[in-house]
């Protein structure tokens, strides 16, 4: 409007530059307006998270800290709504098994903090005119709650956070007293806006950017007609039939639009079906180092032994215990699962005794295990235990044959 009102000023004063010019401004508005109706199609990408949890699958989740510096029953409940809305949110993620904070096989810990929570109240005087024309004051009260909180996760192995996200709002509420909203009314909403964005901090998701379509320039009345058809194909989210059409346009009338536009529904479909694609495989290769020592250190035994032998998986003394007892038990259901080795059902009372006798001595020589062995008839014992602590704990893991009385295997992985 500012430009069109200098023009007319313009006019007056010079009509043979203005009219021109007034023309032109015109042409550039419709262009303007034009572009910006123009259809646009999604190209999708896999945005990764903020914290980068790649190698974390079993995570546990501590509650919020109360960091304010601020007591009273609105931050023990704002606290909690934060650990509350947090576990739901990660847990919606699909991506994660959530453990117990005390689970010695937790990959990583999601921790949270309230940093600040203030609550503040002022009322004001405000003059109004009743419908006799009278005046009177009116009391009007205000509260204003700011509120600031941080999350972060915390490798397991180096006890170290892999990543920190700060985050803050505010919120108010006014009117007459009885109107107006609780403080932990207001900052409960703060946390729902701000926690929002918590999925996307946490795991990978697919973000999309906007191409937008060509329109023809052609004055060719059916030309037209075939291209706004198959406009309306995109519009209604019928991309193939849409490429179909343009490409139909393309060979009959050599159109530059029709041949740009099929290349952008191309792009636009392939992007969608690579980054579901890529989605889907980031979310299924959720190991956690514990899980990938277990499928590292499988791999290792159905390459060093032959198809269909009958082995027997051990667990020494190790300062893990527990986390031992998971690893053996889910090298055991892998290699049940997997059909290609034979192992003995930890159930068994010799292996129960033999595991038993050397968590008590601490000291029990290959020859004693290979005679339980033969006992057992297998021929081949995987014995495994823990060494090392946090990021230089490893999973070791032992093969002995049986027949030749041989180390035939040994190897380490980091867990």
């Amino acid at each position: 409007m500012k430009l069109f009102s200098i023009l007319s000023r313009n006019l007056n004063r010079d009509r043979r530059f203005a009219v021109p010019l007034l023309i032109a401004a015109l042409g550039a508005v419709i262009m303007v307006s034009l572009a910006g109706c123009a259809t646009s199609v999604p190209i999708n990408s896999v945005r990764p998270p903020t914290i980068d949890t790649s190698d974390i699958r079993r995570l546990a989740i501590k509650p919020f800290e109360n960091k304010s510096g601020v007591s009273g029953h609105d931050s023990v409940q704002i606290t909690r709504y934060l650990t509350e809305t947090a576990e739901r949110l990660i847990k919606n993620t699909g991506k994660f098994t959530i453990v117990a904070p005390t689970d010695p096989n937790a990959d990583g810990m999601f921790i949270g903090e309230m940093r600040s929570f203030v609550s503040k109240d002022s009322l004001e005087r405000v003059e109004k005119k009743d419908k006799h024309g009278n005046y009177y004051y009116e009391i009007i009260y205000n509260r204003d709650v700011y509120l600031e909180f941080s999350y972060s996760v915390i490798s397991s192995r180096t006890d170290m956070p892999v990543g920190t996200v700060i985050k803050q709002g505010s919120n108010n509420s006014s009117g007459l007293a009885v109107n107006v909203t609780d403080s932990l009314t207001l900052a409960k909403s703060i946390a729902d806006s701000q926690m929002s964005s918590l999925a996307r901090d946490i795991v990978p998701t697919i973000i999309s950017t906007n191409r937008q379509l060509v329109n023809e320039t052609s004055k060719d009345k059916e030309l037209k007609q075939r291209m706004k058809e198959a406009l309306a194909l995109v519009k209604n989210g019928n991309y193939e039939e849409a490429i179909r059409q343009y490409d139909e346009i393309n060979r009959e009338y050599d159109s530059a639009a029709a041949r740009t536009n099929a290349g952008i529904l191309r792009e636009s479909v392939a992007s969608d079906d690579a980054s579901r694609a890529e989605l889907k495989r980031l979310f299924n290769d959720t190991n956690g180092l514990t899980d990938k020592a277990v499928k590292n250190a499988i791999d290792r035994l159905n390459s060093k032994l032959p198809s269909g032998a009958n082995i027997m998986i051990m667990k020494t003394n190790s300062t893990e215990r527990r986390m031992l007892d998971y690893v053996v038990n889910q090298m055991t259901k892998t290699v049940v699962q997997a059909g290609k080795l034979t192992v003995v059902d930890r159930s068994n009372q010799m292996l129960i005794n033999a595991e038993q006798q050397y968590q008590l001595s601490g000291n029990v020589d290959d020859n004693s295990t290979i005679s339980i062995g033969h006992q057992l008839g297998v021929h081949y014992i995987v014995i495994c235990w823990i060494s090392g602590e946090k990021s230089l704990r490893r999973l070791n893991q032992k093969v002995l044959n049986i027949k030749t009385a041989q180390i035939t295997d040994q190897s380490d992985f980091e867990i």
